[in-house]
């Protein structure tokens, strides 16, 4: 900067030594004329006897030249500076813009091409301004996108008026897709006319993610609301049936014990009593299970067979497979001596959830007949595996990457909590659930659990 200004103090005392050296120069000329041309003595007279006319007109002639030069210093010391604050304010707009933090671009009114981008638009579309400069938007983003900028703008320089989009959508080459808040607004000249367009457009797109988030949340917090509810109107629902069960169940006992008593009882009749009975008796330990299933309970562990678990659940399920046409296999293959400790409620849960969605993925494939296999075995590592395994469609590829999400389902009526509950549940208890997605015809799940040392 001290070097620029010491150039231009030199530039503009030069114009004051040319001006004087043009009036010196008038000066001699003057002595030439008078001398070579009217024949007005010799050179000697007139530079040093000139008369006093002479004198006066030539000094005249130099103060003139020598002025003329100090106002064109003046002129030129005046345009200077007023050059030097152009460039300053043009320098601080620039850095001002450059580090707004929202995009800010300017295009040609003509065939809309970038003139300019600050660096937040450099950063946003992963592209410089030497890249973006004298191109448009149909040089870098899709004909379908480019199409709505470009009718955008054009309203804007038609109409010479501001344009607010409050959101659009734009494929970047370094953020991917993002959403944008942005602002158009036109440039006028002095006619009126429009000849630029200036857009500032801000990046809404975490703040549209945040709000989907709370969207989200407060789906799955009403759906929650929505389980329980039906838990506990389950829950009470099985303790209404478990009393009239628990009359059935007496009134065949106290039934079979009259028929009894008689001198010829009918052989037929004992046994349909009985069958009764026993079947009541079934349905109330189906619905003391169920409400057992269904309870808050506590996180109260105990040592478990966990082939005895697995057994206890089967026959709890027995009826959905019956219905199904599906075969259930229970291939044990721990000691009866390998215990694990756990919360027999919330295991018993995870079996459930699993034999269930193995059963559903086959009657979905419109198999009438199928097949789930229940298999444990004891690892070298001192945990017991089981794995669910069925010969239904398999997984689908699309909720391989998200199907232990919360609300994450292929089903059309499944809630979506059954495989991110159970993992919860399994890790809880120091073991680990997973999916084989290398398994062919048809789907395996397994989970294990550290065994009692």
């Amino acid at each position: 900067m001290i070097k620029k200004n010491n150039r231009s103090l030199t530039v503009q005392y030069s114009v004051i030594w040319i001006g004087l050296l043009v009036g010196l120069g008038f000066y001699v000329a003057d002595i030439a004329l008078d001398v070579f041309v009217f024949g007005e003595g010799n050179l000697t007279e007139q530079i040093l006897h000139p008369t006093h006319h002479e004198m006066w007109m030539r000094t005249s002639v130099l103060l003139v030249a020598v002025c003329f030069a100090i106002y064109v210093q003046i002129l030129l010391k005046r345009q200077h500076e007023a050059s030097e604050r152009a460039q300053t304010a043009e320098t601080f707009l620039k850095s001002v813009v450059d580090n707004i933090p929202s995009m800010v671009f300017i295009k040609d009114a003509g065939e809309l091409r970038f003139i300019h981008i600050n660096h937040a638009g450099e950063k946003l579309l992963g592209l410089t301004t030497r890249e973006l400069t004298g191109k448009n938007d149909y040089d870098f983003f899709p004909k379908e996108q480019a199409d709505f900028f470009t009718r955008k703008d054009r309203e804007v320089l038609e109409s010479g008026t501001e344009l607010n989009i409050a959101e659009e959508e734009i494929d970047t080459a370094a953020l991917g897709k993002r959403w944008l808040h942005t602002r158009k607004v036109p440039i006028l000249d002095d006619t009126g006319q429009s000849v630029y367009l200036l857009g500032i457009s801000e990046d809404i797109t975490e703040a549209k993610q945040t709000e989907e988030k709370m969207q989200r949340q407060q789906r799955e917090l009403a759906h929650v609301m929505r389980l329980s509810t039906m838990g506990e109107m389950a829950s009470g629902l099985a303790h209404e049936l478990n009393q009239p069960l628990t009359a059935l169940t007496s009134y065949c006992g106290t039934a079979t014990t009259l028929v009894n008593s008689l001198p010829l009882p009918e052989p037929r009749l004992v046994e349909i009593l009985e069958r009764i009975e026993e079947q009541a008796h079934r349905a109330s330990q189906i619905i003391q299970h169920l409400r057992n299933f269904l309870c808050k309970g506590n996180d109260n562990r105990e040592p478990l067979v966990l082939d005895q678990v697995i057994a206890g659940t089967i026959d709890f399920l027995k009826p959905e497979l019956k219905n199904g046409h599906v075969r259930i296999k229970h291939h044990p293959g721990a000691a009866p001596t390998s215990r694990v400790m756990a919360n027999k409620v919330q295991i018993e849960q995870v079996l459930v959830n699993l034999i269930l969605n193995s059963l559903e993925a086959i009657r979905g494939s419109g198999h009438i007949t199928g097949n789930i296999i229940v298999h444990t075995r004891l690892l070298p590592n001192d945990t017991l595996e089981t794995t669910v395994t069925d010969d239904g469609p398999g997984i689908d590829a699309g909720m391989a990457a998200r199907m232990f999400h919360p609300f994450q389902t292929s089903k059309s009526l499944g809630m979506g909590m059954g495989l991110s509950i159970s993992r919860s549940i399994i890790e809880a208890h120091g073991g680990k659930l997973w999916a084989d997605l290398e398994h062919e015809n048809g789907a395996l799940f397994g989970f294990n659990l550290p065994v009692m040392v």
